[in-house]
């Protein structure tokens, strides 16, 4: 049985959850030809796809994607099916499963991995740390400056040996709250018994650290002392990170400033999404005019 395109041609091999509009632009730039939707006894060999929720059944993917005539085959992929189609090229999501299932089972095959859209929230794409789409940059703001070098300030009291990290509240240039990220149930937590975060890396099991992240305690301080946070703008050493990033959004805060890091995940897209305009501060100093 051989179920191969034509020797020399190009297969697309994609995990498909359900074919959105990422997985039709990938779609539309292999058009013709043949595609192949990992099945059900591929899939099981990846516990997070496994998982993942917004999946349906490989036969319904492919009905879906034969409905719009993309590609002139679209057949569900098997191990059975594997020996026949690796004497073709091959394009694949660039995507941890992609390359994982190349390793395991076309080893030696020519291979294009394409990473021209996220297809799905996988490894890669979750760990990726990325600039900000939309950001504008201030580099000669005196205020600015002024304020985020209070919350480098504000970072220094930190007793979190990870990362130390300060906010400001700010309405109108004026301070309201200020914070740094601090154990609890006290700051001495951590030094008496130990930090659960010790005994991971970095960016691994965030949610089993003891810290209050500055930004949320800016937030819970301004809830308790019933100070409104809607308008206001918020000043934070570091790019808050996804839970962080979907307080500030929920909270009516109208404009982030930042001076180092990157954005996780969907932080700065939930950040744009609710109108929150991403602004980094650029704190190096101004070389002097000759």
């Amino acid at each position: 049985m051989n179920s191969a395109n034509k020797s020399g041609s190009k297969i697309l091999v994609a995990y498909v959850a359900s074919p959105h509009a990422g997985y039709l632009k990938l779609f539309r730039k292999h058009e013709g030809g043949m595609l192949y939707v990992l099945g059900k006894e591929l899939i099981s060999d990846f516990t997070p796809l496994v998982r993942n929720l917004p999946a349906v059944e490989p036969e319904e993917a492919a009905t879906m994607v034969r409905s719009l005539g993309i590609f002139d085959t679209v057949r569900v992929l098997t191990r059975e099916l594997i020996p026949f189609i690796g004497q073709n090229t091959l394009v694949m999501p660039d995507e941890d499963v992609s390359r994982a299932l190349a390793e395991k089972y076309f080893a030696g095959a020519a291979v294009e991995f394409d990473g021209s859209w996220r297809l799905r929230w996988d490894w890669q794409a979750t760990t990726h740390e990325r600039r900000p789409e939309g950001e504008r940059v201030v580099s000669v703001d005196t205020l600015n400056r002024e304020l985020m070098a209070k919350a480098s300030l504000e970072a220094q009291r930190s007793p979190d040996w990870w990362r130390q990290v300060g906010a400001l509240l700010v309405r109108n240039g004026t301070m309201l709250i200020v914070a740094h990220n601090t154990h609890k149930p006290s700051e001495q937590s951590a030094y008496l018994e130990g930090d659960p975060r010790s005994n991971f890396g970095p960016g691994q099991h965030i949610d089993a650290s003891l810290a209050l992240h500055a930004e949320a305690g800016v937030i819970a301080e301004a809830a308790r002392r019933g100070i409104a946070t809607a308008g206001c703008d918020l000043y934070v050493t570091t790019f808050p990170c996804p839970p962080c990033a979907n307080s500030i959004a929920a909270s009516g805060i109208r404009r982030l400033y930042y001076a180092d890091g990157y954005s996780l995940v969907a932080g700065a897209e939930t950040l744009n999404a609710y109108g929150v305009e991403i602004i980094r501060v650029d704190m190096q100093p101004t070389p002097a005019l000759v």
